[in-house]
């Protein structure tokens, strides 16, 4: 197996006793002298549908032409993936914000509850989605030895309900994503950054220390009581230590290699403020590039807004809510105008993401991170004033190591989605025939 540069160096300080010594090992082929790049994983999501007619491009397969708000990703034309006529089609309960944000990546039923005001009432409300979502099925694959299993960044993503909620490590269990940009910084680079308070690196080491030690005991608890409780206190407690698992990572001080640029901490935002969404959105991109680039994470995902989220964009002259413009009639031009130009700046973001993610070369070397990368770009509904999940607009950029073939615009006649996350799942090594509620199979025709 592979042994990755951060594992690698903690094996070769335990076994190399003297400096001499450390050449001859570290070129040992058992101790991961040839390394290979990690593929990597992110999901984009962006609210309320889309104006299918300026979104999809016209054309055919290879000689497609991109339309109003696509033509942005023309640089990057040969990197993507267009997909359209994947429907979502999981069933009540819920509306068609709640099943369309709930199902995006999760392609699964929500469960019953009362959660969630303005559910279904007819079928008793809704609480969350049933199943673990794309991303974090990727995590389970290839996120164990990195530093962070996964990072969930997000600008206004609102207070927790299924409306505004993406990612799910399984039934019932959505994540939060980060909307804070300085407590997003810091949970990566706090320890490997210059101290500007709190005390020095090594203050802050010797709290890690003490903070994991803890952490330990609190894990050896968990194992002692296992054998008093019942199976469903048993889920729960893992549950419980999977987390702390997770915290225990995360307070470890990161050996960051001279590959890795450490960003500037971000200064103080408004996180309420309209005006402030590009800056807050351009900070969670870089972050998230570089976190990949210094080995702490292999997966991410960045949700803007959320279903119905009502956001003004003042920084592109719309001063009207999103999600109001959104039901707007057809024959509204005015609106319909604006909501061009909100879906065009969202396209220039995933943009910005994959040139970011293309202009930086992987840690393990073997071309840019986008060469072992797959983004995709989704929306809970395909168009806004109808409430319909049938042709969710899907865009992709990178190819996970030559997966997937790009530079291609794909048709298809009413698709589940759950064929697209199942295409997703195999990418990353997952040994399934279906994802969600659904064992349809992949889509064979997306690979290379």
């Amino acid at each position: 197996m592979t042994i990755i540069k951060k594992d690698r160096r903690r094996l070769l300080k335990k076994l190399a006793t003297t400096t001499a010594s450390l050449p001859f090992l570290s070129q040992l082929p058992s101790l991961g002298a040839a390394e290979m790049p990690r593929k990597r994983f992110i999901t984009m999501f962006t609210p309320n549908g889309t104006i299918p007619e300026e979104f999809f491009p016209s054309g055919g397969m290879n000689n497609f032409t991109l339309n109003k708000i696509l033509k942005p990703l023309e640089p990057i034309r040969d990197e993507l993936l267009i997909m359209k006529g994947l429907n979502n089609k999981i069933p009540l309960p819920g509306d068609g914000h709640q099943r369309g944000m709930g199902g995006l990546w999760t392609a699964a039923h929500l469960t019953n509850g009362d959660t969630v005001s303005g559910g279904n009432p007819a079928a008793g409300g809704v609480d969350w989605a049933s199943n673990i979502s794309i991303d974090q099925y990727v995590a389970n694959q290839i996120g164990n030895d990195t530093r962070f299993k996964s990072l969930e960044y997000g600008v206004k993503c609102g207070s927790p309900d299924v409306w505004k909620r993406m990612c799910y490590k399984g039934k019932n269990q959505p994540l939060e994503p980060e909307m804070n940009p300085i407590a997003a910084f810091d949970r990566l680079y706090a320890n490997g950054a210059p101290q500007t308070s709190g005390g020095t690196a090594d203050d802050q080491q010797a709290r890690s220390i003490r903070l994991a030690s803890v952490l330990d005991g609190v894990l050896g608890d968990f194992n002692r009581m296992r054998s008093y409780l019942s199976a469903e206190d048993k889920v729960k407690l893992e549950r419980h230590a999977e987390a702390v698992r997770d915290l225990e990572k995360a307070i470890e001080v990161p050996e960051l290699g001279m590959e890795c640029d450490i960003p500037t901490k971000p200064g103080t935002l408004n996180l309420n403020s309209d005006a402030n969404i590009p800056a807050l959105g351009k900070i969670f991109l870089d972050l998230m590039v570089s976190a990949f680039a210094c080995d702490q994470a292999a997966v991410g995902s960045m949700q803007w807004s959320y279903s119905v989220g009502n956001n003004r964009m003042p920084f592109i002259g719309v001063n009207s809510g999103h999600h109001g413009m959104s039901h707007e009639p057809d024959n509204n031009q005015e609106v319909k105008n604006k909501l061009i130009k909100v879906n065009t700046w969202y396209a220039e973001q995933f943009l910005y993401l994959v040139q970011q993610l293309k202009a930086t070369p992987d840690p393990a070397g073997g071309g840019s991170l986008l060469d072992n990368t797959y983004v995709i770009w989704g929306n809970e509904l395909g168009k806004g004033n109808s409430h319909t999940r049938n042709n969710i607009p899907f865009v992709s950029a990178g190819s996970a190591q030559g997966y997937f073939k790009t530079g291609r615009f794909m048709t298809y006649n009413g698709l589940n989605h759950s064929r697209l996350l199942t295409t997703i799942a195999k990418a990353y090594g997952g040994n399934v025939d279906g994802f969600g509620d659904y064992t349809e199979g992949d889509i064979p025709n997306l690979r290379a």
